[in-house]
């Protein structure tokens, strides 16, 4: 087997000789995640440690539950970055498999500690959070295991916000619901898509007056069909956008597409990688009865975009 863990950033590690591990897949470093990190952070401080942020790619479901896998929010690279920006101080992979799946709480545990280059010195995880064969570790049977070997242990309680328990799970529920203000509180940044640009239908800058470019969705869950207002960042500006979830019924198409317009850019975007944030519902999807309306239409959603997003 591979190394059990990876550092991203190997550098860090010289300086590291004591540590505190927050451990979770951290899919989204959402409100509850970065509570998780918090409470490594304050618990760092008692050890004069350090934290490290361990997460696991693949996402477990994603080995494990095959064509059901879960939908990720948002892609891995992206997922290091913020585990930094809420205090952690160097972040780690494992490479989940089901192999790992397979192996006792107990195994699980003693390759995490071997592997570490630094002295253990505590671990928070979500008072949730299962590991192990079958799921059968949990937060008895760490704290039984960190008694063991003196390792100081928190398990940090689930996250409740306005009557809202913070997880994943639930962020992807309420985007799907089309409920996207209580998705971004709930994950503390807006709701977003990632993805490639793709070959669209390449009417709309022709008929339309309203290029656009056709992303194919890699991460992020899709809200229910409709025109929503947006922000992308290209060539390190900030862009108002338009997008369009769903079908072009008046052109008669019957795949659902997610086509973004950016307001105010003119350039190639065709194979391009793009992360777009949504920002509020601005209609449904209906037929029009020419193109003509269609694009009176686009120019009015185009305003109110640019207006909801400023």
């Amino acid at each position: 087997m591979d190394k059990f863990i990876k550092f991203s950033t190997p550098e860090v590690l010289s300086g590291i000789k004591k540590g505190i591990v927050a451990i979770g897949v951290f899919d989204g470093v959402h409100l509850g995640h970065r509570k998780v990190i918090s409470a490594a952070r304050e618990l760092a401080k008692e050890y004069s440690a350090e934290v490290a942020a361990l997460t696991f790619i693949p996402h477990p479901r994603q080995v494990l539950a095959g064509n059901e896998a879960v939908k990720l929010l948002m892609p891995e690279d992206e997922r290091l970055l913020h585990l930094i920006e809420s205090g952690a101080d160097v972040t780690g992979t494992i490479a989940f498999s089901k192999e790992i799946a397979g192996w006792e709480p107990e195994q699980f545990l003693d390759e995490l500690v071997n592997s570490l280059p630094f002295e253990l010195k505590g671990i928070c995880v979500g008072s949730n959070w299962r590991f192990g064969k079958h799921g059968s570790g949990d937060r008895n049977v760490l704290t039984d295991y960190c008694q063991k070997h003196g390792i100081a242990f928190v398990p940090v309680p689930v996250l409740e916000y306005h009557g809202a328990t913070v997880s994943s799970s639930v962020i992807r529920q309420l985007i799907r619901d089309g409920e996207l203000a209580l998705a971004q509180e709930l994950a503390g940044r807006p709701v977003q898509l990632h993805g490639k640009v793709v070959a669209g239908m390449k009417v709309a800058g022709k008929e339309l007056s309203a290029p656009t470019a056709n992303l194919d969705v890699t991460y992020g869950v899709l809200p229910p069909d409709g025109v929503y207002a947006g922000t992308a960042e290209l060539e390190g500006e900030i862009y108002p956008a338009v997008l369009n979830i769903g079908f072009a019924p008046t052109y008669n198409v019957n795949v659902r597409r997610v086509e973004i317009h950016f307001i105010g850019y003119s350039g190639n975007l065709y194979d391009r990688e793009l992360t777009v944030f949504l920002s509020k519902f601005i209609r449904a999807i209906r037929r029009f009865s020419s193109p003509e309306e269609l694009k009176q239409q686009i120019l009015s959603d185009i305003a109110e975009a640019a207006s909801a997003v400023k």
